[in-house]
């Protein structure tokens, strides 16, 4: 797991403040990394990785944050190291324990599926879009599966529109005007366009186009058969698997596979 992984499973690592970020990535290096002593380079370093600007005052705050009997940090002066405190540890895993739901009522696959879901939320790299994923899998904690499968579609959709403007407009408009019928002579020139084409015909298109390959146009299909279902009350039962494969495979074979 990288730092940026690590504090994409707070539920909103931009409210963290600097004294928040050191103790939570002290934790990182102590549980993650294996590196339970460290220099304020290792410090410096791991906010590079998280793609964080390193406080101006970095060995200051490292050193005020070893004072008092409470303190989150323990100092080694004579080797310029530092390290994690009982108290530091504790405030860590306070702040990521599961606030919607107890794990005995979230069920083994579930309780262990959250925070993978969680670290998974670090591969979207547009900020809007990974914050609304991380607030889609959150309604899974709480077993809104149906929010969390719409939420999801949601996220992947707005993701394969801005890929098709910033890569492949004038292909995917080639193709759009081969289609007969309510779309005939229709052309997208902005994100507001889309909203015009239904997502089963957008899928249509875009295999077309060649801007995916047929084996992601099948993942999406079925994908975006399991969201219509979920749109709609019904009888069927959405299980637990269902919604982690559904993210995931969103995630890895779209989202990933097509960056903006």
């Amino acid at each position: 797991m990288t730092p940026l992984e690590f504090l994409s499973r707070f539920s909103d690592p931009r409210g963290l403040s600097r004294r928040s970020v050191v103790i939570a990535l002290a934790f990182y290096l102590r549980q993650e990394a294996g590196t339970p002593q460290f220099t304020s380079s290792d410090m410096r370093a791991c906010f590079r990785d998280a793609l964080q600007k390193p406080p101006a005052n970095l060995p200051a705050l490292l050193r005020s944050l070893t004072r008092g009997k409470t303190a989150p940090l323990l100092v080694f002066p004579r080797r310029g190291r530092f390290s994690l405190s009982i108290y530091g540890l504790r405030e860590v895993e306070d702040a990521l324990a599961p606030k919607t739901t107890s794990p005995e009522n979230l069920g083994a696959f579930l309780g262990a599926a959250l925070p993978y879901l969680q670290r998974l939320v670090a591969k979207v790299a547009d900020e809007n879009r990974r914050k609304f994923l991380a607030e889609a899998i959150a309604c899974l904690g709480v077993q809104a599966k149906r929010a969390t499968v719409i939420m999801t579609w949601l996220v992947a959709i707005d993701h394969l529109y801005n890929y098709i403007l910033a890569n492949k407009l004038s292909d995917f408009n080639a193709a759009l005007a081969r289609c007969r019928g309510p779309l005939s002579g229709y052309s997208v020139r902005a994100k507001d366009d889309f909203a015009g084409i239904k997502d089963s015909v957008l899928l249509e298109v875009c295999r077309s186009a060649n801007i995916i390959s047929n084996d992601v146009r099948r993942i999406l299909d079925e994908k975006l058969g399991i969201r219509n279902s979920c749109a709609h009350p019904s009888i069927i039962e959405i299980h637990d698997t269902k919604v982690v494969n559904f993210i995931e495979d969103l995630v890895d074979n779209l989202i990933v596979k097509y960056p903006c």
